[in-house]
């Protein structure tokens, strides 16, 4: 296709793809979006993006069905700037699920909802580099099924670090009844989520993430930390439950990253973590689907394992306050 801009002949590479019934129209397949590295050995292409999306959905959609996305879009690839959208645009088309949010300042947000590759597909070619995902679904949309857990480095942690944080988070959660799952995230640490079954809205789940977070880091303050301001972390592994709130957002299961050599956001199995060559970057859009191949999504039942919080704080209490209360009064 061809069009006029400034009196110049302009060439747009525009092809059809089929998905889902849905005709999508992609353009400038050819555009660099992650340049060439010592990993990837090969530039990563904006066909290339489209063409993980569209192999990664019938892993990456079931996690994203019927939650609101944030779309982290990257128009010019790493060496543009990345901007977040949660608007859609009127020009994405109708067959794209939206949802009315209201903002807590008034007004709504209309968002999109990616239930089908298509859409998965249809964001990628608008450069929606990373989706990231509310931890509600939208016919409940202050009762989240998800509590999460960002476990990021400060200054030169070693990733065991992050790993034995992980592992102290899974051993709490376990001892009161709780399942959780763990990923990489991509950048720089892990998630560790837990499923809800959608009984406590947001305002008591973020404050049962903040009572386990202290209490993870009165178990070990010399490595962990709840502390906000980066200057006071003084080397810790910051245990950040921020994102358990009203329209906060956290990166979809497989997305890929805005970082060099277009990492990925990888769901694992508990056991990994003891893998010495483990990294949060371990997985990119080039390895990811060997791995998926070998051993599946380890996050594929993930819903099956949501339990209500009332017994877990009822358990928390007292197992941990109640030793606290003995401890320190010896």
């Amino acid at each position: 296709m061809n069009r006029s801009k400034d009196n110049q002949t302009v060439k747009i590479d525009i092809q059809k793809i089929k998905i889902d019934n849905h005709t999508i129209m992609l353009s400038h397949e050819n555009k660099i979006m992650f340049p060439k590295d010592r990993i990837t050995k090969d530039n990563i292409t904006k066909h290339d993006v489209i063409e993980y999306y569209r192999k990664i959905a019938k892993f990456m959609v079931p996690h994203m069905k019927n939650r609101a996305v944030s779309m982290l879009r990257l128009l010019e690839g790493l060496k543009g700037e990345s901007f977040y959208q949660k608007d859609i645009p009127e020009s994405f088309p109708s067959w794209i699920k939206r949802v009315s949010i209201s903002k807590m300042e008034g007004g709504y947000n209309r968002m999109v909802v990616c239930n089908n590759a298509a859409t998965l597909v249809y964001l990628a070619n608008q450069c929606c580099i990373t989706p990231h995902l509310w931890l509600s679904c939208i016919d409940k949309l202050n009762y989240p099924n998800r509590m999460i857990f960002d476990l990021d480095p400060s200054g030169e942690n070693e990733f065991a670090e992050i790993c034995s944080a992980a592992l102290a988070l899974k051993k709490i959660f376990e001892s009161i009844g709780l399942v959780p799952f763990v990923m990489t995230t991509g950048s720089r640490g892990l998630h560790v989520v837990v499923p809800l079954t959608r009984r406590d809205d947001f305002d008591t789940v973020r404050a049962f993430a903040h009572k386990i977070a202290d209490k993870l880091v009165s178990m070990d303050s010399q490595h962990f930390t709840t502390e906000i301001r980066k200057n006071k972390r003084h080397g810790r592994i910051y245990v950040d439950v921020g994102r358990n709130a009203y329209a906060q957002t956290s990166v979809a299961p497989y997305a890929i990253r805005t970082k060099p050599s277009a990492p990925v956001a990888t769901p694992l199995q508990w056991k990994e973590l003891s893998d010495k060559k483990l990294t949060a970057q371990k997985y990119n859009i080039k390895n990811i689907f060997k791995r998926l191949d070998l051993g599946g999504d380890p996050w594929k039942d993930i819903n099956l394992s949501a339990r209500a919080l009332k017994s877990a704080q009822t358990k928390f209490e007292k197992i941990y306050l109640n030793k606290s209360c003995v401890k320190s009064g010896s």
